[in-house]
Parts: structure tokens; sequence; C-alpha cells
């Protein structure tokens, strides 16, 4: 296999400075993302990436070996792509590393309440009065924690009206510098910072990123019923802060590794360690990336690999008033079926009229972002707008169904966690209020109503 290898990299090396840049998306100019094929061993890909050419080697996702590759000079990336974009020999594919960016768009200071969860009217209401009747989230009816994982730019994690519900890896002794519980990362209290590869994940207060992760922790999890600020769709939850919302495409998956990785580790000890994560939360992305193309292959394995161990994925389509079936979004019009596609509504059940994405293919249903308010930084709520906004509320949806779902529900996911988390989507799908704003322009063709589809999996 070794020698198979090094001659499809000589091949490659030998296009050098024939190739260039050609996307008018931005990417990494020297960082290449590449999954290797199954029987490939870490130290096989080390020993043959030629240390002349290459300056830094990264395991992103060790159980999809999947790998970022820095070269020191561009064309040497270029040249690279051009030989391994399509699967061949040992390599499955090699793509670039696309930069991301967060979905938001800031608003004015906070309001005195929160319509999109106590709407008095039919429009706008997602039904979170009556669906807290059935219960407030925290835990599913096994007594395992419902875990949400925000991959975003950072959580405050002492927030008053948040620190009671931030998961924490009780495996993990903090600021020891020991990776106590020996699952890869060093003193991972609270989840992962992809960025500075630590486990740092609180950020500064000016912080743009840390506020936009900060608000859309609380719209999921700010604690309810505690006489503070705001409630979350979950009064209690366990919220995983994952960052890895800026930079590129292999931040991000190595954020995703982290969840993956955590989920495996639960699975594999039947609960005593790692984190029942059971739904993720990506409110940013590429925008007009084609994910159907060789050049974003690694989004959908990244969300099918989460969806095998039994964990939806629901991402913020554009906040561009484009449709994503026919210009392109990452990760909105991605394929995988264990992906949730949100777009923006308001008050009056519009959608949001200076901008989201939709698509009749792509984008499932429509929820509350404009003018939301949320928790910020440093204890306090702040009121923003945007499809960042208006995900959480269904990743929020999804950890309230598991924490109201039947036993008979509960074992379909233990016997088969892929199969239920689609039978899930399908049932939060299924349970929308239809508005005349989404007709024709998105899966479901409505807006979330967490009411219906709690009220719909306590039966099942």
């Amino acid at each position: 296999m070794a020698k198979h290898l090094y001659a499809l990299l000589l091949a490659g090396l030998a296009t050098l400075g024939l190739a260039t840049e050609g996307t008018p998306i931005r990417s990494h100019p020297k960082k290449v993302i590449i999954r290797f094929q199954s029987g490939l061993q870490e130290q096989d890909i080390r020993a043959l990436l030629s240390p002349q050419e290459v300056e830094h080697v990264e395991v992103l996702v060790p159980s999809m070996n999947l790998y970022s590759v820095t070269f020191k000079r561009p064309n040497t990336r270029t040249a690279f792509l051009k030989t391994f974009s399509r699967p061949a020999g040992l390599v499955q594919y090699a793509q670039p590393d696309h930069v991301v960016k967060l979905r938001q768009n800031p608003n004015d200071p906070e309001l005195s309440d929160q319509w999109s969860l106590n709407g008095k009217t039919e429009r706008g209401n997602i039904g979170a009065l009556r669906a807290w009747e059935l219960g407030t989230g925290g835990k599913d009816a096994a007594g395992n924690d419902v875990v949400v994982a925000v991959v975003d730019g950072g959580v405050d994690t002492v927030h008053k009206d948040l620190k009671a519900n931030i998961w924490i890896n009780r495996d993990e002794i903090a600021d020891n510098g020991v990776d106590d519980d020996k699952n890869g990362y060093v003193d991972d209290i609270h989840g992962w910072n992809a960025i500075e590869n630590s486990s740092k994940v609180k950020g500064e207060l000016h912080d743009q990123g840390y506020m936009h992760g900060t608000h859309v922790a609380g719209i999921i999890g700010a604690q309810g019923n505690n006489k503070l600020q705001v409630a979350g769709l979950n009064w209690n939850t366990k919220i995983m802060a994952l960052v890895g919302s800026s930079g590129e495409t292999s931040v991000v998956a190595k954020a995703y590794g982290y969840v993956i990785e955590q989920k495996k580790l639960w699975l594999k000890s039947r609960g005593k360690k790692g984190a029942n994560v059971v739904v993720t939360n990506s409110s940013f992305g590429v925008d007009e990336g084609d994910c159907s193309g060789a050049e974003y292959s690694v989004w959908n394995d990244l969300y099918n690999e989460m969806g095998k161990l039994g964990i939806l994925s629901v991402v913020a389509t554009s906040n561009a008033d484009v449709n994503v079936d026919e210009v392109g979004d990452v990760p909105s019009a991605c394929s995988s079926a264990y992906i949730i596609a949100v777009t923006n509504t308001d008050s009056e059940d519009k959608k949001y009229s200076d901008g989201c994405g939709y698509g009749k293919k792509h984008v499932d249903l429509g929820a509350p972002g404009t003018d939301i308010l949320s928790t910020v930084p440093g204890d306090k709520t702040k009121k923003l707008t945007g499809t960042s906004m208006a995900t959480p509320h269904v990743t929020g949806s999804i950890a309230l169904l598991f924490s109201v779902a039947s036993k008979k529900f509960l074992d379909l996911y233990s016997d088969n966690p892929a199969e239920a988390a689609k039978e899930l989507k399908s049932i939060l799908l299924e349970s929308v209020d239809k508005v005349d704003s989404l007709k024709g322009i998105t899966v479901s063709e409505g807006r979330l109503n967490v009411f219906k589809a709690a009220d719909t999996i306590s039966k099942y």
C-alpha cells in the first residue's frame, strides 16, 4: 500500500506549477483536506508526505482517516488538488480547505420579551408554551443526559443564565495539562476549541463570534424557571461548546470530529464515558458552495458519519435572498439525510424580508430568526437577527423531543440510532405549521411547531 501511495504522490508533485486557482470561493491557499482509504495507517501517511513540500499534517477525524495537509507553497497545493480531487488508489478524495463564515445579521439592543417562544397568537407561534407542558428538557426517559453540540465561536460557560446547563466532562480534571480520560483531548471540560487546538471555549467580550455562539446557546438552553433573564427551548439540557465556525473547513471538521469521538465513546462505554450528543447546531457556511461537487466531498461525509451515530445536524441557510437549490450553499444545500436546513421567519410568519435563503429541494423549514432575544457574554442579553437565530430554535426543539420521547422511540434509537434520527427528522418536518411565505420554496412548506412534534414523539 505504501509503495502505491508513494507513486501517486510522485505523480501529483510532477504537475507542480501547471494549475491555477479557478474558484471564486475563498479557500486556504496552502491547505488541502484529504480522506485516505481506511486501510492506510497514520504512520504510512506521514512518512510518505515529503517534508520538502509539506509544512504540517494534522488528523481531523481519526475514524474517517481524514487529514489536513498544509503545503509550503500555494502552487504545490494546487497541483495536488488537480491530481487527487477524484478518487484514486488509496486517496478517496482531496478538496480545498474552504473558508466558512458566521451567518448573523446583528440587530438592535435587547427587547423585553421573547416573541418566538411565548407568542400569544397563531402567527409565528412555535408552540413552546404547550410543549413545556410535556417536558422542559434535560434527560430522556432512560435517564440519559441530552447533549447539544454548539459548533460556533465559543460559549460563555459562566453566564448566569447558561452555566447550569453547560456540559461537563466529568472524567477530565480541569487545567492540569493531562488527558485524564484518554480521549485524545487535554483538559476538555466543556468541549473543544478546534481553532486553537485547546480546551478554551470562552472568548473575549468584544469578539463577535463569541457573542454569536453564546446567543445561539441561549436559544437552545438558557436555564428556565430560575427567575433570571430568558428561557431557552430547554430549561435544562447539556450544551457542549465547540469553537469551529471561523476559519477553514478543516477547523469545522475537527470540531465535528470531537463530537464524533465523544458519541462513539458514549456508545462504546454504554453511557459511562463521552457524551450523548443527539444534535449539532451549525450557524455558518460557504455562500454559493456546490456541495455536490468534488471540492466539497468532506461535508456530506461528516454529516453522514455523525448520522450513523444518531446525531442530526441542524444548519443555517444563507442570509442572502437566494434559491440555494440553484446557486448552491454549504452546508444547507448538502444532500446528507441527517441535515436539517433552516431559514428565517418573523413574528408575522413571513420569510425575513431583508434576505434569507430558500429552496424547495434543500431548505427544510422555517423558524423564528428575527429580533430574537437571547444570552450574550458578560451576563447580558441582546436581540439579534439571522438564519443563525432560526437554526437553534430547531436544534433546541430536537433536544426537547428527545427528552419527551416514548420508550418505543428510545428503544429504536438504542438499536438503530441512524434510523431513529431520520425518523425524528420526519416527525419534525411533518409537524410544521404550513405558512404561505414558505409555500413552494421549502421542503415542508412550513414553520417549526415544537408542540406538535413533541406530542407526536411522546406517543410514538
